[in-house]
């Protein structure tokens, strides 16, 4: 080849590359639309908006007593997969572009962060951040319900009374009230597990799994059935037939199978109903929604073996799964029986955590959705004068947003511009570790899959993940807590986690408080009309 040629070829490779190159990095068309016209008039309207949202809530704070106090609980849902759940609605449910939505309790009056390090750990488990949440006593990472003194493991020690600590649902027992928590894990798991149980591992939900470390324990569904405040719980629904020995399903490493052969869930029915009580049990969506709540005293809801199935999965006939939202309103229905007293409920949406942990973020994120439906579905039901809701998470997870990808990008997507390393592109939604690492090594460089060449919105699809681990793990940062009715303006700064449990007894005056419960003078009765109407709009 002469020497012309050779530079005829070389022109013609660089102008192709250079053309590959621009059309590579030209901006793609969005995936949902962008809404218009936001120009300059359309930020200042929102602004003056929230500007007078803010100056009224200066002057609405209620210090009446929560009658009834709701807790909602994303577990794993930190910043980040509660931005991602924000943008999903949008695009999944409203086909808009997602960045200007909100969940529904992200318009709530009143907000503060939660530092979620246990007294171990810089980052935690949900068993040692829910015993801070529900009992406002940090502790040790893996310990349900026990002080700061038990570790790990130690059954010796978390036998003793001394090293209890009680949670929120009991204190709201002592002062009369109906309790219960719906969730969609296993009712002995670690977030409902804190309510009631009192033990040095998380994983001694029956009794199988006592091992020798545990041997002399009680494992935590014999203290559901048979210790307070389990015994007394109104309402639980979740799932969990496995350790509650009512099912017979085989025995696996992922399960917990008796090994007394009792089936506690006959146990906790004969038990009710020899102190005289009218009680229900119920597998299905069809049984819990035929339940007649008020000739019914308590309710024990168990829809799976194991835990429910994601959202995505569920099984929505009427021999399936109920959703969250369903058990949210039938939890509800049960507990407001209780009209002079009131009552106290915690609300899990457990499954969005066990998605991260696969680094599956469409699993994820349809969870999420579905505690937004709990939390619509609640605020259309609540008397707001009178009801505490807080919404939560008791963790955060390494899942990030990244990249420069324009307005509307699917956030199950890919970013806009390839990396100027590899020349691809990577998904919008990645792990700093987990299961889908997925790298290999030619002789030369290190490479991965191409996005472009996969479905990454499909259900079971994993995000690209830095660090290889079989199991992606949570993330240390704090997470928000969100707050509307009675005192919740008690949430207004970055604070300790176990201070959560606090605001719930101040609030409603039982447990530490319920000698100790005044409130300060106040003109506030003179907002009372306006305040009525702020609530009536958060509901919208």
């Amino acid at each position: 080849m002469d020497g012309s040629s050779r530079g005829r070829g070389v022109t013609w490779l660089a102008t192709t590359w250079a053309l590959l190159v621009a059309i590579a990095a030209e901006p793609k068309a969005p995936a949902f639309p962008v809404p218009s016209p936001e120009d300059t008039a359309h930020w200042h309207q929102l602004a003056a908006n929230d500007l007078q949202d803010a100056m009224f809530a200066a002057t609405m704070h209620d210090w009446s007593i929560a009658k009834n106090v709701v807790m909602f609980v994303g577990d794993g849902m930190g910043i980040t997969p509660s931005v991602a759940g924000r943008i999903y609605k949008g695009q999944r449910r409203e086909g808009s572009s997602g960045e200007e939505g909100y969940l529904a309790w992200e318009r709530f009056p009143n907000m503060g962060l939660m530092k979620t390090y246990v007294l171990n750990k810089q980052v935690p488990d949900s068993a040692a951040t829910a015993t801070a949440y529900l009992t406002g006593a940090k502790a040790n990472m893996y310990t349900l319900g026990v002080d700061h003194t038990v570790m790990k493991d130690q059954c010796m020690d978390s036998l003793d009374p001394e090293k209890w600590r009680n949670s929120v649902l009991k204190w709201a027992q002592d002062a009369g009230k109906n309790t219960g928590f719906v969730t969609t894990t296993r009712l002995t798991h670690a977030t409902p597990a804190a309510l009631y149980a009192h033990t040095a591992n998380r994983d001694w939900e029956c009794d199988a799994k006592l091992g020798s470390y545990g041997h002399g324990c009680r494992d935590i569904a014999k203290q559901f059935v048979e210790d307070t405040p389990g015994r007394d719980i109104n309402v639980a629904l979740a799932g969990g037939r496995f350790v509650m020995g009512a099912s017979k399903g085989e025995k696996t490493k992922l399960n917990c199978v008796r090994g007394d052969g009792r089936n506690l869930t006959e146990e906790w029915l004969r038990a009710k109903r020899a102190h005289g009580h009218t009680a229900r049990y119920v597998t299905n969506t069809r049984d819990l929604l035929s339940t007649d709540y008020d000739s019914t005293d308590y309710l024990l809801g168990l829809f799976a073996d194991d835990h429910l199935d994601y959202e995505a999965d569920r099984d929505r006939g009427p021999l399936g799964q109920p959703s969250l939202a369903n058990m949210t309103r039938a939890a509800i229905k049960m507990l407001s029986k209780n009209v002079h007293k009131g009552f106290f409920l915690l609300v899990e949406g457990g499954r969005i955590d066990h998605a991260l942990h696969d680094t599956q973020p469409r699993r994820a994120l349809e969870d999420v959705l579905a505690l937004d439906d709990a939390v619509a579905d609640a605020l259309s039901t609540l008397d707001l004068d009178n009801t505490l809701i807080i919404v939560t998470a008791d963790h955060s997870h390494v899942m990030t947003i990244n990249g420069y990808s324009q307005r509307g990008n699917d956030i199950l997507g890919t970013s806009d511009e390839p990396s100027d390393i590899d020349q691809m592109t990577y998904t919008t939604l990645m792990f700093t570790n987990g299961p889908a690492y997925n790298y290999s090594w030619n002789g030369v460089n290190v490479t991965r899959p191409d996005p472009k060449t996969q479905n990454t919105t499909e259900l079971g699809y994993k995000s690209l993940a830095a660090v290889p681990l079989s199991y992606e793990t949570h993330g240390g940062e704090d997470v928000a807590a969100y707050a509307i009715g009675p005192m919740s303006h008690l949430l207004h700064r970055v604070h300790e986690q176990s201070y959560l449990a606090h605001v719930m007894g101040f609030a409603s005056c039982i447990g530490p408080y319920k000698d100790n419960c005044e409130r300060p003078k106040s003109h506030f009765s003179r907002f009372l009309p306006r305040v009525k109407s702020y609530r009536r709009k958060i509901r919208l």
